[in-house]
């Protein structure tokens, strides 16, 4: 293989791959190729002979993607049944740059636990572990505000809000913002935190555009799946130069993401947005109406459901739910009004 930047860690990463791909007479040199030390672990003939064994298993493979660095190489696969591989090596600082340490394993290795799945209908796992919490989206397009009503509703309910942005700027310098599955990437650690805060049978608040019906389809199942209630608050911008404005005008110092955004995106963006259905109960809030009158919507639309908590657990024997220092309405009539907290500390 040709490299645009040929290194000898490289050179023993080819190595490595023509033994995978079961190239004739492979293994020959493999005494020659590993470092005494490596060599000390697997003999020679012995690693060969894996590697032979791993290309009737693998071969012939695809080469997706290759990175190096001053010892290290790495070479994303696909082997013939399109399965994702990872080959590694690293080799010694000096020549002859023998091969001190290398694998050749899947991209998601068997001994990992499952990823979380796609629908979560009659996943048992969470089994109403979540039950009286409440998933929040807020969500729409960028510059329609939503982060910000998505933050404002955080402080007045003391819930934590996981915002995708935040979330994939920390990746940028590993290379996340150029991924090819960036936002998914963002989906998958949204889910994630989603998953364990309504385990704990703890309240969240997802701040993601949630455009495409797969990803809606994901946070429904898994809230009913915990036994909590899924709310939807999204937002638009009804007038188009107010959006355009908000959205290249923006400052919002998101580490490792940007301000501004592109319009003519979010205008392709608009014209393939998808309605939600009518099993989600969706608040829809206009960005050209003052926040504050936002946000009060959002906040009478997240407490409608008796006996529903949306921030902590409720206190032993209360029978209310904080919100922001005011209690739940009564579920029923006939429920005793919880005692006055005691005054601590002198009059």
């Amino acid at each position: 293989m040709r490299h645009l930047v040929p290194s000898p860690a490289t050179d023993r990463l080819d190595w490595l791959l023509d033994g995978l791909n079961g190239d004739s007479g492979w293994g020959g040199d493999a005494a020659d190729v590993l470092a005494p030390p490596f060599a000390a672990l697997i003999p020679p003939a012995e690693f060969a002979a894996r590697m032979r064994q791993r290309a009737a298993e693998l071969a012939p493979l695809t080469v997706t993607g290759v990175e190096t660095g001053d010892r290290t190489a790495r070479a994303d696969v696909r082997d013939r049944d399109d399965r994702a591989q990872v080959v590694t090596c690293t080799v010694e600082e000096l020549a002859p740059h023998r091969i001190t340490a290398a694998r050749a394993i899947p991209l998601i290795p068997s001994y990992l636990t499952p990823r979380l799945p796609a629908d979560f209908t009659g996943y048992q796992e969470l089994a109403g572990r979540g039950a009286g919490a409440s998933l929040i989206l807020v969500c729409g397009l960028p510059g329609t505000g939503k982060s910000t009503l998505a933050d404002a509703i955080g402080r007045e309910l003391r819930v934590p809000v996981f915002s995708g942005d935040w979330l994939m700027g920390a990746l940028t310098p590993f290379g996340g913002y150029l991924w090819e599955h960036a936002m998914e990437s963002g989906v998958e650690l949204l889910t994630t935190l989603a998953f364990r805060q309504l385990r704990l049978g703890q309240p969240a608040i997802l701040d993601f555009p949630a455009e495409d019906p797969a990803i809606r389809t994901r946070w429904r199942t898994l809230a009913a799946a915990a036994g909590a209630s899924f709310r939807v608050v999204l937002c638009v911008c009804s007038d188009p130069g107010l959006h355009q404005a908000r959205l290249e005008g923006r400052q919002r110092g998101i580490p490792g993401w940007h301000d501004a955004g592109h319009w003519p995106n979010v205008q392709r963006r608009l014209a393939e947005f998808q309605p939600w259905t009518d099993e989600d109960r969706v608040l829809t809030v206009d960005g050209v109406r003052p926040a504050a009158g936002n946000l009060a919507a959002a906040l009478e639309y997240l407490r409608v459901l008796p006996g529903q908590r949306v921030t902590g657990k409720r206190a032993p024997g209360s029978g209310t739910a904080r919100r922001t220092g005011r209690p739940w309405p009564a579920a029923r009539r006939g429920c005793r009004s919880p005692r006055p907290a005691r005054r601590r500390g002198p009059r």
